[in-house]
């Protein structure tokens, strides 16, 4: 990482920020304009002020290897923009286009390490400018790209930095840069903040230092600075200190303005005819107020320690209402206890508004698989087609953030693996083209996301060999479900790959994926139907931290199940309670038999109730199934904050037993949370 300028260390993560997002929008600009075969004007100026901006922000932090390259890239498109009619290869420019976009999103990582050097992208630009050559010579815009028109020395119009009647306390000078410095504006932009701190700057020539021409009026005959100050020796030495000043200078008012101001003179004297005054324009009508809405970017780390806070506050607002010292003193607790509810109120309120600022759309997750499944189909010459579906779901930043690392790998097996090669489909007789569906939607508690396609799907037995041949097996083929058999394909080492390529083969990626799912509470289930296609479902938690549960017992073990997931919960008769000839238990609910589970047997709990008559029952649901779950008894409906379990427990299986993480209730006992989607699948 290079070492920036006093005060720029601060300004680090706001320009990785900014950077990052002008990128990603470049992407989708430059993925949606290769699909169309056109850049529209909008574009055009779109991806022009991209660069532009990128390169004058890299040019303020000091990376000037950036700079260079955006305002090569700047270079092309004023080419294209000032004659649309020039001539040049599509498909080479979108490839020159899409590298520069990846080596400064690379470079944004590495500047965040301080062991890291600034990357040289000097090979990357002379592609760019042999390019811009070869438009230039084909077209009739400027020899040299970006120029503006020349100026003569006159029409700067630096003398005009000087007015009548000014003060002596009215200082100018002239600021001199050096030649090596790529981008003088911008330096001038963080020489104006730093001055406004011990001085008033009146005017500047540039007076836009923004202005595209800034940098070459610069260039050609310098900055002048007009100010007043307090103490002239601060300012001197400011010019000084500032990095790529190779010299400054004090102007003095030049003789031609004192003429001025003397032939003026005369036409004061007593006697002598005023001019006419000029009509008063009537001043400008007040423009009304806009009341728009006001924006504002945050570090992600503050809204995790807000969250925190606010789970914290659950569990005391958990262990202040529940605290058993106040329930054994006996008495009126009226007040008490509608100050408990109000509080409950106003913490459910907090929790609400915090998870609605953490919550963004998974588009943004999703848009950036267009250019894997773009970069793929160049490659492997597959043209598949990326759709979405339900993008707009919203769910929590930190599971956005987390999806980018699985979807990657999740798409690239569905291009790789999934999707075959054209006189592969031709052969099969499909006449649909090669198609990646991803979408998104909610069910009950969770957050589902799958990646379908539609190519050749998974040969069961294939899988099963080579699961035999890796050792994978813990009992005979013949017992394994269809399922169990597919999700072979996420362990550790297993390829279906021959032949090692760029993007598969080796047998990583996949179970990387299962894994981080599983450590914040979601799961990864695979299905697929030979010759028809694959589908990758990602099933995780909408919050990570605070569910609304009720708890119950079984035995003596306390358990929470997530009220989403719940129908009702009800007392059964002897006659609701059926029991077929293989054992299965159901139990009759509005004319339907549903399975039941007794969670003491499922837990091997023995001290568990077995009379269904004396257990309560708690009927829930989920897209794909429907059951009863028997427990001992309710004890309360609250909130209670998701902890996952310790990585000590990560053998013992606990998530594929239904149990998805554990809490801590007000009274300090320990509760297992229930993953009844699992319980009920299983």
């Amino acid at each position: 990482m290079p070492k920036f300028q006093s005060g720029m260390e601060e300004m680090l993560d706001m320009f990785v920020f900014e950077t990052g997002d002008l990128l990603e929008k470049l992407d989708e600009i430059l993925m949606r304009t290769e699909q169309e075969d056109t850049i529209e004007t909008d574009d055009m100026n779109e991806i022009f002020r991209t660069m532009h901006t990128i390169k004058g922000s890299a040019a303020m932090m000091g990376l000037s290897n950036m700079s260079t390259l955006a305002h090569a890239v700047e270079d092309l498109f004023f080419i294209i923009r000032e004659d649309p009619s020039v001539t040049y290869d599509k498909p080479a420019l979108y490839e020159l286009l899409f590298a520069s976009s990846d080596n400064l999103k690379n470079e944004l990582e590495n500047i965040q390490d301080e062991s890291i050097p600034l990357s040289d992208f000097s090979e990357l630009e002379g592609k760019i400018h042999a390019f811009a050559d070869v438009m230039k010579g084909g077209s009739g815009a400027a020899a040299q790209s970006g120029a503006q028109e020349a100026k003569p020395e006159e029409a700067l119009g630096y003398d005009g930095i000087f007015e009548d009647g000014e003060d002596e306390a009215v200082l100018t000078y002239k600021i001199v840069y050096s030649q090596s410095c790529a981008m003088p504006s911008m330096r001038a932009l963080v020489l104006m903040r730093a001055l406004g701190k011990i001085a008033d700057v009146l005017k500047t020539f540039p007076d836009d230092l923004d202005a595209d021409s800034a940098d070459d009026d610069i260039s050609a005959k310098g900055l002048y600075i007009k100010l007043t100050t307090g103490s002239a020796e601060r300012v001197e030495q400011l010019f000084r200190d500032a990095l790529n000043v190779e010299s400054f200078k004090k102007v003095d008012r030049p003789k031609q303005a004192e003429k001025k101001q003397e032939a003026q003179t005369p036409a004061a004297e007593e006697g002598a005819p005023k001019p006419a005054e000029a009509p008063k324009k009537a001043a400008p009508k007040k423009p009304a107020e806009k009341h728009e809405q006001s924006m504002m970017s945050v570090k992600l780390e503050k809204l995790d320690r807000l969250l925190d806070l606010v789970a914290e506050i659950v569990i005391t607002e958990g262990s202040v209402i529940s605290s058993p010292d106040i329930r054994n003193a006996g008495g009126n607790f009226d007040r008490f206890n509608k100050s408990a509810r109000e509080l409950k109120k106003l913490t459910d309120e907090l929790q609400d508004v915090v998870m609605s600022i953490r919550m963004v759309p998974v588009s943004t997750a999703f848009q950036k698989m267009n250019r894997v499944v773009r970069d793929m189909n160049t490659k492997l010459k597959k043209n598949v087609t990326l759709t979405f579906v339900g993008q707009e779901t919203e769910v929590d930043k930190s599971i956005v953030d987390l999806l980018n690392d699985p979807l990657m790998h999740i798409v690239r097996n569905a291009v790789d693996h999934g999707i075959e090669l054209p006189e592969e489909r031709a052969a099969a007789g499909k006449t649909e083209p090669p198609t990646v569906t991803l979408s998104a939607g909610y069910d009950s508690s969770e957050v589902v996301i799958a990646c379908k396609d539609n190519g050749a799907g998974m040969d069961r037995n294939k899988i099963m060999a080579k699961a035999k041949k890796n050792g994978l097996l813990t009992k005979p083929e013949s017992e394994y479900t269809d399922k169990e058999v597919f999700n072979f394909v996420v362990a550790a080492g297993f390829s279906t790959n021959e032949q090692i390529t760029e993007y598969s083969g080796r047998g990583v990626g996949m179970d990387v994926v299962k894994q981080n799912l599983e450590k914040v509470g979601g799961k990864l289930i695979v299905d697929s139907v030979f010759g028809e296609g694959s589908t990758f479902t990602i099933r995780i938690p909408l919050s990570l931290s605070i569910v609304d549960v009720m708890s119950i017992d079984v035995g003596k073990t306390n358990f929470s199940i997530p009220v989403s997931s719940i129908n009702e919960a009800f007392s059964c008769t002897t006659d609701k309670y059926i029991k077929d000839t293989d054992g299965n238990e159901f139990i009759m609910q509005r004319g339907e038999a549903v399975p039941l589970i007794r969670l003491g047997e499922h837990f091997g709990i023995e001290e568990a109730e077995k009379d269904v008559t004396k257990g309560i029952m708690i009927e829930c649901e989920n897209v794909n199934n429907r059951a009863v779950l028997m427990a001992d008894r309710i004890t309360l409906d609250q909130q209670v904050v998701v902890k996952p379990f310790p990585a000590v427990l990560g053998d013992m299986k606990l998530k594929e037993a239904g149990m998805s993480g554990c809490s801590v209730l007000g009274d300090g006992s320990i509760t297992i949370i229930l993953d009844v989607q699992e319980i009920m699948s299983n």
